[in-house]
């Protein structure tokens, strides 16, 4: 498998391989635990507590995963489907609308990173019906086949062209209709952790169908690609071996050599988001490698996002043009909580939203610009469902200069039977960086 994509959704991966094997996940294994929302009291005081909530349905599986908020308002993300036997890349559109994207011949396909495109332009991955020779399972499905990037676009699935492997990934697409992802090469790497042979670059496929890779990091031998800015000429993603391939977050401009973007003293970074004004976000370990916090890099520095109070770690998700970053906080027990940051201050999600609506919203995976938010909820059978949150208005918190979002939940949607796999938590899905 990928090692960066493992270190995405480590554990994503082991409850997807539980699902297709038919064995039963509990609950308590996957949901996070629950907890008590900080600072309602002051934003009660204040009126910020009127938002939007919309539950996105599944494809008929027990888990919906929306990972992605366009500017028009589509979501797109991943879901179960009936039986808890198969995922397939899901997207939402407006009505609240579920499209099943389908597949490139195979069983699974997903949607577990950034759609920053134009309107029914969904960028992804899928299995195909051929079978990998090296048995690399590098899209983390626990099958044999060959998994490529895929540009679902006219109701259409087409997969994108390799450096030379077997297998590679899309994670984004942009107005351009450039997309940003990973490709295997033909060099095989005996320093690959089993069962990667192959080595990986970065890559960006352009619209002419033309592939340009994106240059390691100086002495690194792998990279890695997560999103692009609209312009196409900045991405961003990781650095490094293949036994390591996180040693560096780093930013390419032009695709010429990345800049190292720095980290928070330990060994493994990610820079997973960039918007238009050239802020990055991603999640950086500390000295030890004991705990991961979420960073901001600006104007080449590289500031820690910290956590919500009496948390441990927190992991970045998005990040919009505003400045406003998403993402979620974990205490030492695993309860996590999504949080909203902005201008210096990190709030917790779950407070909010009115006690009435009886969510709990363990994580928030992404921003547009219009502030609509991307999340999950966790309901008293411990089944995840994907979120949207729609900004009613805007207010201001007392002792602080920005304007926060703020939602009342509707329901427009539901789970549909089938047993619990809430496998989609952040902090799971960084699981490797420990």
């Amino acid at each position: 498998m990928n090692p960066s994509i493992t270190a995405l959704h480590a554990a994503a991966a082991v409850a997807v391989a539980a699902a297709l094997s038919g064995c039963g996940v509990s609950s308590t294994s996957f949901a996070p635990a629950a907890t008590t929302p900080q600072g309602a009291t002051q934003l009660e005081r204040t009126g910020v507590r009127d938002y939007n909530a919309i539950l996105l349905d599944s494809l008929g599986g027990s888990v919906s995963f929306a990972i992605n908020v366009d500017p028009s308002g589509q979501s797109t993300g991943t879901s179960l489907l009936y039986g808890n036997t198969a995922v397939h890349a899901q997207a939402w559109v407006r009505p609240p609308h579920t499209i099943d994207l389908g597949t490139l011949g195979g069983t699974n396909s997903e949607i577990i990173q950034y759609n920053h495109g134009r309107g029914g332009n969904f960028v992804g991955w899928s299995e195909t019906a051929d079978t990998d020779p090296y048995d690399e399972n590098f899209c983390g499905f626990g099958t044999s086949n060959i998994c490529r990037g895929f540009l679902w676009r006219y109701g259409k699935m087409h997969a994108l062209q390799t450096l030379g492997g077997n297998n590679d990934e899309a994670n984004d697409i942009n107005l351009k209709g450039q997309i940003a992802g990973d490709s295997e090469t033909a060099t095989k790497d005996s320093a690959c952790n089993a069962p990667q042979v192959f080595d990986f670059l970065g890559v960006i496929w352009q619209p002419n169908g033309k592939i340009t890779s994106l240059p390691p990091y100086p002495g690194d031998t792998v990279s890695y690609a997560y999103t692009l800015t609209q312009s196409g000429r900045e991405a961003v993603g990781n650095s490094g071996t293949c036994a390591a391939p996180n040693e560096h977050a780093v930013l390419w401009r032009n695709a010429s050599s990345p800049t190292n973007l720095g980290s928070l003293g330990g060994s493994v970074n990610l820079a997973l988001d960039i918007n238009s004004r050239s802020q990055v976000i991603g999640n950086s370990s500390l000295y030890g490698n004991m705990a991961t916090h979420a960073f901001l890099w600006q104007n080449g520095t590289l500031s820690d996002l910290g956590t919500l109070p009496g948390d441990v770690d927190s992991f970045a998700g998005g990040i919009n043009d505003r400045g406003q970053i998403v993402g979620e906080s974990c205490n030492a027990s695993g309860g996590c909580r999504g949080f909203f940051w902005q201008n210096g201050s990190m709030y917790d999600l779950n407070a909010l939203v009115p006690p009435s609506d009886g969510l709990d919203i363990p994580f928030a995976s992404n921003i547009n610009d219009w502030g609509e938010v991307t999340a999950a909820t966790v309901n008293t059978a411990g089944v995840e469902q994907a979120l949207l949150l729609i900004p009613r208005r805007w207010s201001r918190i007392a002792g602080h200069g920005g304007a926060l979002p703020q939602f009342t939940a509707v329901k427009a949607g539901g789970t549909r039977g089938g047993s619990p796999h809430a496998f989609w938590d952040l902090r799971k899905r960084y699981a490797a960086l420990r």
